[in-house]
């Protein structure tokens, strides 16, 4: 069994773009029974069915990621009807990127992304963490103390190539 360093789930407030796009549908379709059409009444009440659903499908995509900190990787589990897991080994991971906007700022949330190379996808990306900054630290010491646990390889110095005269007087 592995050993967790850190689990952790995002803030619901990081899929605003669920919330804001349900809300604006709900509001729009609330307006449309003053038009006066017949049908419009019909029209609002699918608009408002679909708005909520927005904003219950952001609910439970942030409830379905995990994202996990191992002592040898970090991981991004996104279960609800299908199961999908990205991970990256620390020796994998080329740059640890914190991104923080406005909104993150005010309610102390970020994206954590942590870049790969020599993989089929481009990183693992922690949507919308509380205190990213810390998480990168946390990232960031378990990748040192693997780095110490298991020693690299001793690469012998270059060998220094033959000097001028020793290729002269070769026969």
């Amino acid at each position: 069994m592995e050993n967790v360093v850190w689990r952790g789930k995002p803030v619901a407030w990081a899929f605003a773009d669920g919330f804001a796009g349900g809300a604006i549908l709900i509001a729009v379709s609330l307006l449309l029974p003053a038009t006066g059409f017949a049908i419009a009444s019909y029209i609002a009440a699918v608009g408002v069915a679909c708005g909520i659903l927005m904003i219950l499908f952001a609910v439970v995509r942030a409830c379905a990621n995990t994202y996990i900190v191992a002592e040898d990787s970090v991981r991004r589990e996104y279960r609800l009807v299908a199961v999908r897991v990205e991970e990256a080994k620390y020796d994998m991971i080329t740059n640890i990127v914190v991104e923080q906007g406005i909104l993150g700022r005010l309610l102390g949330f970020g994206d954590v992304k942590c870049d790969t190379a020599g993989t089929a996808f481009l990183g693992v990306l922690f949507r919308g963490v509380r205190k990213p900054l810390q998480v990168k630290e946390i990232i960031e010491g378990a990748m040192e103390k693997k780095r110490q646990a298991s020693p690299r390889l001793q690469i012998p110095p270059a060998a220094k190539p033959p000097s001028s005269r020793t290729l002269a007087q070769a026969p």
